[in-house]
């Protein structure tokens, strides 16, 4: 009888522990729109691409939230040279980190970050790794828009030359959950 009890006993916590890993964390929901920086800038050449993006998090929203607005900004870097085919693809792939900062006494959160470089629209991602939000990802669907993205590798009439793609905007939403 001991034995059994004891089973129940264990078999109960067990569900309790599921109950709890398996409830999420509550998500916070940011509009999100910034600027977007290439250097060297897309071209025919293939060439890894550092990138800065430079953000406005606002309307945010969520349950147990008290910030509701702030700025971020990405480092990034490609993780293979790319061309201006970057553009008209799934996104060429991103590594690097951002700084989320929420406003004055909120606090900063620092984490992983990833945004891949296309103007189709696309997500985000990444891990905050300290700061408010600690241990909870990123997340977003945005849509990124580059001048002169569309005649990306075109030379202008009567110019040799094509000037490189440099500068962009990026719009949508961002999550932390």
């Amino acid at each position: 009888m001991r034995k059994m009890v004891l089973t129940m006993a264990v078999a109960g916590l067990a569900a309790l522990g599921a109950t709890a890993s398996a409830s999420a964390a509550p998500t916070t929901t940011c509009e999100n729109s910034g600027t977007v920086k290439l250097s060297p800038g897309l071209s025919t050449s293939p060439q890894v691409q550092n990138i800065t993006v430079k953000g406005t998090l606002s309307n945010c929203a969520g349950e147990e939230n008290t910030l509701t607005s702030g700025k971020y900004v990405a480092h990034l870097k490609t993780t293979e040279a790319v061309t201006c085919e970057a553009l008209t693809g799934p996104g060429a792939a991103t590594e690097g980190t951002v700084v989320l900062k929420w406003g004055k006494g909120n606090g900063n959160s620092n984490g992983t970050f990833s945004q891949p470089l296309t103007e189709l629209p696309t997500t985000v991602s990444g891990l905050v790794e300290k700061g408010p939000f600690e241990g909870e990802t990123i997340s977003g669907a945005v849509q990124q828009t580059f001048e002169g993205g569309a005649g990306c590798g075109v030379p202008p009439e009567g110019k040799k030359n094509a000037k490189k793609v440099k500068k962009g905007t990026v719009t949508g939403t961002l999550s932390i959950s």
